[in-house]
């Protein structure tokens, strides 16, 4: 009996902290980006969000087209920069088939570590900086 191919992930998130020069103080961002390289567009990717109790709730609504037509190249990407976390975190991935991925962090002033991760990803989840246009 043959087994199911193993899909490769269709997005990334990354979670990081960030210095925010408009606000005058760090932030975590939750990035989460496409693993598809667009050619004509950098799209946004819809991101609904919901912080309760410990559980970080993350839903991909979509693409968006940006407002702005001017050409590049890269993946959509979708931010939510949050304050004042502390402790262990839920972080719940769900996407537009309804499909779910939950992940557990542990956050403090100076650290980010990914605690647990699912078996079967769409997305793929990482403590990495990465630079956002």
């Amino acid at each position: 009996m043959a087994g199911k191919k193993k899909r490769d992930p269709d997005y990334t998130l990354n979670i990081f902290r960030r210095y925010d020069e408009s606000r005058k103080q760090d932030v975590f961002v939750f990035l989460v980006q496409t693993t598809k390289i667009f050619i004509n567009f950098r799209y946004e990717i819809l991101l609904e969000d919901e912080i309760v109790d410990h559980d970080i709730k993350l839903r991909i609504i979509g693409l968006h087209i940006p407002a702005i037509l001017i050409p590049q190249t890269g993946p959509a990407q979708g931010r939510r920069d949050y304050t004042n976390l502390e402790g262990t975190y839920r972080v719940i991935v769900a996407k537009q088939d309804k499909s779910v991925n939950e992940f557990v962090v542990y956050i403090s002033q100076t650290n980010i570590d990914i605690v647990q991760k699912p078996k079967n990803t769409f997305i793929l989840v990482s403590n990495e900086p990465m630079n956002f246009s």
